[in-house]
């Protein structure tokens, strides 16, 4: 995918096929302080895949790629993270502290002549790090829409070339029990409006695979962006899905017939979207839930 950059802060030099880190530094009261540089792209990246080579003259050079969460560009991924040489961190708004979520390697094992292959790979909640074709770290956060940034810090030169984005399509898994009357909400209602956000839809009857059935469904959960639940029969499997989502922080919507009586204690506390099954209930319910997609996309 093309893309156009710009750099937004400190010096970098941006050609045709490499941006290079250009080391400064200032000087106050307190002594010499290196200046960061940061650089942005126009691509908004959500789901998908971002590659790029990158060499590093410093071991302590940090190069970082910054990804979006729901509180803002607060993640990072890449070349020294929390003390270590590669690895995600997050910034707590509250503290504006750095938390480390998964880091390997010493700072001193970098080949500072040599260029490294970085692919990081973000599938729902799952964002993984890649280093020459292999898993150094991963971690479960979702990231929301955004331009792609890259952070810069080093005392000596840093150069990225070969930068290469792939994006995917982000995903709902549908959580519900498969009977005639719920598969015509799903595919009158759900799975079009889910559709209409660019969403893939799928649930779990519609896996052919030979990994056991709880696998797929915990690896969909963790890989969808948005979970839709229809909660209204007292189905455990759905209510096991629904707390597996919620445990993992995954955006959930939930559904259910205003019919019943009323909700499991442990999921009353959560808003639900309540429809009637009739023709103006199901105009109500696109209409709800084209709202709740709204404000999570």
């Amino acid at each position: 995918m093309k893309n156009n950059w710009l750099v937004t802060g400190g010096y970098a030099e941006i050609t045709k096929d490499e941006i290079k880190y250009i080391p400064k530094k200032t000087e106050n009261e307190l002594g010499e302080k290196i200046v960061p540089a940061f650089v942005s792209t126009d691509i908004e990246f959500e789901n998908g895949t971002i590659e790029f080579e990158v060499k590093s003259s410093d071991h302590n050079g940090l190069c970082q790629l910054i990804l979006n969460t729901d509180t803002g560009a607060d993640l990072n991924v890449g070349l020294n993270t929390g003390g270590f040489l590669y690895g995600i961190i997050q910034l707590d708004r509250k503290t504006q502290k750095w938390d480390l979520l998964r880091g390997a390697a010493e700072p001193e094992t970098l080949d500072t002549e040599k260029y490294y292959n970085l692919k990081i790979t973000v599938n729902g909640s799952v964002v993984s790090l890649f280093v020459n074709d292999i898993l150094v770290a991963a971690s479960l956060i979702t990231v929301r829409k955004g331009q792609i940034q890259i952070a810069f810090s080093s005392e000596k030169e840093i150069i990225v070339k070969n930068f290469k984005v792939t994006l995917l399509k982000p995903k709902a898994f549908v959580v519900m029990q498969f009977s005639k009357e719920y598969n015509q909400l799903y595919t009158e209602v759900i799975k079009p409006v889910c559709e209409k956000y660019g969403l893939e839809v799928e649930r779990a009857d519609e896996f052919y695979t030979a990994t056991p059935i709880i696998k797929d469904i915990e690896k969909s959960i963790k890989n969808a962006s948005v979970i839709v639940a229809e909660i209204t029969p007292d189905n455990p499997n759905v209510f096991y899905e629904v707390g597996y989502a919620h445990a993992i922080g995954k955006p959930t919507i939930l559904l259910s017939d205003v019919n019943r009586e009323k909700l499991p204690f442990d999921v009353s506390g959560f808003r639900t979207l309540f429809y009637e099954n009739t023709i103006a209930g199901k105009t109500k319910v696109e209409r709800n839930l084209n709202k709740f997609l709204e404000n999570i996309f």
